[in-house]
C-alpha cells in the first residue's frame, strides 16, 4: 500500500522515543533512589563505614554522646532526616549503635584503665574535649580506621554562629594534647599549622606543658612503659 514504508518508519521512530524515554525516567528514578538511599542511609559503628567512603573522605554528621578520654568519643551518626529526628541519650549498648572516632593527629594524656595509672592532667584534657562536643552536632571527616577498628577522623563543630572549630587543634592549643607522631598517623595536609600551635602552647606553658620536670611523659611514651 502507498505509504506503508513511511507509516512503518514513522512507528518505529515513535517507538525509539518511546524506549528512549522509558530509559531516561528509569535512570532518573535509579539516580533518585540511590540518592535518597545515601542521604538516608545510617552508620551505625565503624564497621559500617567502608574503605571507599573513608579513601573518599565523605564527611558524615551526627551528635557527640559520649567523651572517653582527651582524643577519643562516640557520634551518633545523623543522616539527612537526623536534623528532624531524636538523638537517643546513652546507654547501655553503646558500641552498638555509634561510631568510635579517634581525633587524628593529636594524642591526649591517657586516662586510667585496665589497671593501668592515669597521667597527669588526663581528667582535664576528657572535661575539655566534653566541654567542646558533648551533646553538639558535629562534622566527621574519615581519614582511616586504627587497629582497634575506631575510625580515625578529623571532627569540626560551631558555637552558635561562630567559626567552625577543629577540636584536635583545640586540645592542641590548649596544651592539653600532642601532635600523634605514631604508625598510620593522618595529618590531613595540616601537619604545619599543628606543629605551629602545639609549639606556641609549648612557649606558652599551657596545659602538660606546664608541668614540672619528671611529672611529664607524652602519652606516646607511657603507652610504651605499659604495653
Amino acid at each position: 500500500m502507498p505509504g506503508s514504508d513511511k507509516d512503518t518508519a514513522l512507528s518505529y521512530h515513535h517507538q525509539l522515543l518511546l524506549y528512549g524515554k522509558t530509559a531516561i525516567y528509569l535512570g532518573l528514578g535509579s539516580s533518585l533512589a540511590f540518592g535518597l538511599y545515601w542521604m538516608l542511609k545510617r552508620y551505625q559503628t565503624s564497621a559500617d563505614i567502608s574503605e571507599r567512603t573513608i579513601k573518599a573522605q565523605k564527611i558524615f554528621h551526627g551528635y557527640v554522646i559520649d567523651v572517653s578520654d582527651g582524643d577519643t568519643l562516640r557520634v551518633y551518626h545523623t543522616p539527612f532526616w537526623g536534623w528532624f529526628g531524636t538523638v537517643p541519650e546513652k546507654k547501655r549498648g553503646l558500641t552498638k549503635y555509634t561510631i568510635s572516632v579517634r581525633l587524628s593527629a593529636v594524642d591526649a594524656p591517657e586516662v586510667a584503665h585496665f589497671g593501668k595509672p592515669a597521667q597527669p592532667l588526663s581528667a582535664e584534657a576528657k572535661e575539655l574535649l566534653a566541654r567542646q562536643v558533648l551533646g553538639r552536632r558535629v562534622s566527621v571527616k574519615p581519614l582511616a580506621k586504627d587497629q582497634y577498628g575506631r575510625l580515625v577522623a578529623s571532627v569540626t563543630y560551631r558555637r552558635l554562629l561562630g567559626p567552625r572549630r577543629d577540636a584536635a587543634h583545640e586540645m592542641l592549643r590548649a596544651g592539653m594534647a600532642t601532635i600523634y607522631r605514631g604508625g598510620n598517623a593522618q595529618y590531613d595536609g595540616q601537619l604545619e599549622k599543628l606543629e605551629k600551635i602545639e609549639a606556641a602552647a609549648k612557649k606558652a606553658k599551657r596545659g602538660i606543658w606546664g608541668l614540672k620536670k619528671g611529672q611529664y611523659e607524652s602519652p606516646a611514651e607511657y603507652k610504651r612503659k605499659h604495653k
